[in-house]
């Protein structure tokens, strides 16, 4: 249907929005941390194609972006420069006349490989999940200027690589009444998919996730019944070596 070949890095993650049923706009961001902005428009004939032509190009990053999400104006990417950031795009007509401050990237430690903003979610929560390394981070984003980590927990114990919402229906046992709690699902390098209650991410306590070689099975009291002492052992051999 149609193909897009112009970034010299590979390419890591993808956005669009529809702007009609013949159009749309996508993001294109590479391992170079390179955004590439296409208006996609659908042509007319017997084989239809899509056509990609390029709109735009953002370099807000330092180096490779791993995760997109847009809505709402804004652009929201995670990067291995070790920050979130938020683009308003496309930039408001007024800008020329009356410049907008830059909203400041969302600083971790580690390489951001992994986000979710709830604001453009179904929850329509001021809430940003984040995967910092082997952490998930949660953050009160009801202001953009000053974002406020409200907790974090050892989700994995390798990369965390992507994060998504589950909203997870209940039906009570006594009536026909179905309730609704939101869930994070969190995928890892680390070969898992786990779940996470957003409230308990919003106020987590504190966990341990062991690594497989760290999870060691008590040994059976049964196991040495019937082994033997080095007494034993000499006599058995000095029987052996009789034979």
């Amino acid at each position: 249907m149609g193909s897009i070949s112009d970034h010299t890095r590979p390419v890591e993650t993808l956005e669009a929005y529809a702007t009609s049923d013949s159009s749309a706009v996508v993001f294109t961001a590479d391992t170079m941390g390179i955004v590439k902005v296409w208006d996609v428009t659908k042509e007319d004939g017997p084989a239809p194609r899509w056509k990609a032509s390029l709109r735009d190009e953002l370099k807000h990053h330092r180096t490779g972006v791993n995760d997109m999400y847009y809505g709402e104006g804004q652009l929201w990417t995670a990067s291995s420069d070790e920050s979130v950031q938020i683009v308003n795009y496309p930039t408001p007509s007024t800008a020329a006349t009356n410049p907008q401050k830059p909203i400041p990237p969302i600083t971790h430690p580690k390489p951001v490989k992994a986000l979710l903003p709830l604001s453009l979610s179904p929850l329509a929560e001021s809430v940003l999940i984040t995967g910092n390394g082997d952490v998930i981070r949660t953050y009160d984003v009801s202001s953009l200027d000053e974002p406020e980590l409200l907790g974090e927990v050892d989700g994995h114990w390798h990369d965390v690589l992507a994060l998504r919402l589950w909203l997870r229906q209940r039906r009570s046992d006594d009536s026909d009444k179905v309730t609704v709690e939101p869930w994070i699902v969190s995928t890892s390098l680390d070969g898992t998919i786990r779940k996470w209650r957003l409230s308990e991410l919003v106020s987590p306590t504190p966990t341990v996730v062991k690594k497989p070689e760290e999870i060691v099975e008590k040994p059976n009291p049964q196991d040495d019944a019937f082994g033997m002492t080095e007494e034993e052992e000499r006599e058995l051999a000095e029987l052996m070596d009789s034979d």
